[in-house]
């Protein structure tokens, strides 16, 4: 299945909160997917508010710059973005990164959007990154283990 390769030159945002703080799918993102005519591979990061998600996507794009990075405590990505990449050792393959909301933002302080996002991206993936600073301690496992409680 060797196909068209979709290269995007930067992220675009895949799903947004609306006005009422619904999550949305953006469709223009959409349309972007569709034009993908071979193997995906969609890896996304999730993890607690300003934990260098954003960073961590760019270096796996190869990029310095794309996903939004931040120097402020305040949390930068909202939603979820999305950025179409040619697979670094597979031709045949496009690679799709998501990068997440920051959970835990005590800003927005939305358990609910928190959850959605963590079990959209889990949905979604062909692998997930959990980003963690530090150990992953017993508080963190519990909220893996049941991100579906609060929905």
């Amino acid at each position: 299945m060797a196909g068209q390769t979709v290269s995007m030159k930067e992220p675009v945002c895949l799903i947004e909160n609306d006005s009422d703080g619904k999550l949305c799918v953006v469709r223009s993102a959409l349309g972007i997917l569709d034009q993908i005519d071979q193997h995906v591979v969609v890896v996304s990061v999730v993890g607690l508010y300003r934990t260098g998600k954003s960073y961590l996507m760019n270096k796996l794009a190869g990029e310095k710059k794309g996903f939004a990075l931040g120097a402020t405590i305040q949390s930068k990505t909202k939603g979820i973005w999305m950025w179409c990449v040619p697979h670094p050792e597979k031709r045949d393959h496009t690679l799709v990164l998501l990068d997440t909301e920051g959970l835990g933002d005590v800003e927005k302080g939305d358990e609910k959007n928190d959850n959605w996002i963590f079990s959209l991206a889990v949905l979604l993936s062909s692998t997930l990154v959990y980003n963690s600073m530090g150990t992953i301690d017993n508080n963190a496992l519990e909220k893996l283990q049941y991100p579906s409680a609060g929905l």
